[in-house]
């Protein structure tokens, strides 16, 4: 096994022990507005309009941006379901890329655009 694969190994253990160990917002009755950083699956419930949503980018072979929950622990990594499809984001733009098998990926970040019928469209 090579060292980037034991260190994608690594950072996607400690991922998952972050993700576990995180204490859930709890406020009841509120729904976030278009100012706030949203998670894929409240940008997924919001429908449409201007959103900033907050995920992990993944361009998969085929060539389409992802904008994911999360990664799955495979090599390389598959994109976490739900998922928006994002349009006009260069593979440049995505900090700390890795990319592997035709695979482009990067650390979470968080995206502004416009959002219709499950597409992102980023400027």
């Amino acid at each position: 096994m090579d060292a980037a694969r034991i260190r994608f190994m690594i950072a996607i253990g400690a991922l998952a022990l972050l993700v576990g160990c995180a204490t859930p917002d709890t406020t009841a009755g509120d729904s976030p507005s278009r100012d706030d950083v949203l998670t894929v699956q409240e940008a997924i419930s919001a429908g449409s309009g201007e959103v900033r949503v907050r995920g992990y980018v993944l361009i998969a072979a085929d060539r389409v941006a992802r904008l994911c929950s999360g990664l799955a622990g495979s090599y390389p990594p598959q994109c976490g379901a739900p998922a928006l499809v994002v349009r006009g984001l260069a593979a440049e733009a995505i900090p700390n890329r890795e990319s592997a098998q035709g695979v482009v990926w990067g650390g979470e970040m968080t995206l502004r655009g416009t959002l219709a019928e499950g597409v992102l469209e980023v400027a």
